[in-house]
C-alpha cells in the first residue's frame, strides 16, 4: 500500500507544529517556574506566593525545593549568584555566561536532552545545540518584562 502524499505532508506539518508548540509550552513552564522561584527569593512567604497566584501552597514548595539542588554550572562551575540566571534541565545546570559562550564540537551525549549529537562539552556535563538554543529562549524570556 501506497501512502497518501496529502496526508503524509498534512501529518508531518501536524508534526512540526505540534513540536514547536511543545517548545513555547516548556519555554513558558520554566519562565513560570522561574518567576515562582523569585517572587520567594524577594522575601515572599510561599503561602502568600500560593494565594496570589492561586495554586497550592505544597505545589509552590515544590517548584522552590526544585532550585535548591546544588545551584552550581555543571560547565563552569560559577554558583547561582555569581550569574545573572541560571537553566537546570534534569541532569545538569548551566549558567547564562556557558550559554552565551559554547560551541558545539564533539559528538557525546547531552545531559539536558539525553539524545547523542555534537555537544559544548562542560566540566560536568555536555550539552547540545538545540538545547543551548533552548535555554538561551527561557533565560531571554525570564528576563524580558511580562
Amino acid at each position: 500500500m501506497t501512502l497518501d502524499e496529502e496526508l503524509l505532508a498534512a501529518a508531518r506539518n501536524a508534526g512540526t507544529t505540534a513540536a514547536a508548540a511543545q517548545d513555547q509550552a516548556d519555554i513558558a513552564k520554566a519562565v513560570y517556574h522561574h518567576s515562582v522561584l523569585r517572587l520567594h527569593r524577594a522575601g515572599g512567604s510561599m503561602r502568600e506566593i500560593a494565594e496570589a497566584l492561586k495554586i497550592s501552597h505544597q505545589r509552590v514548595h515544590q517548584i522552590v525545593e526544585q532550585s535548591k539542588r546544588t545551584e552550581k554550572c555543571w560547565f563552569c562551575g560559577r554558583l547561582a549568584d555569581e550569574v545573572d540566571k541560571m537553566m537546570a534541565g534534569p541532569a545538569a545546570l548551566i549558567c547564562d555566561i556557558c550559554v552565551a559562550e559554547a560551541q558545539v564540537a564533539e559528538v557525546g551525549d547531552c545531559s539536558f536532552c539525553s539524545e547523542t549529537k555534537p555537544v559544548h562539552q562542560g566540566a560536568q556535563a555536555q550539552i547540545c545545540r538545540s538545547c543551548l538554543d533552548f535555554s538561551a529562549a527561557v533565560i531571554s524570556a525570564a528576563a524580558s518584562p511580562r
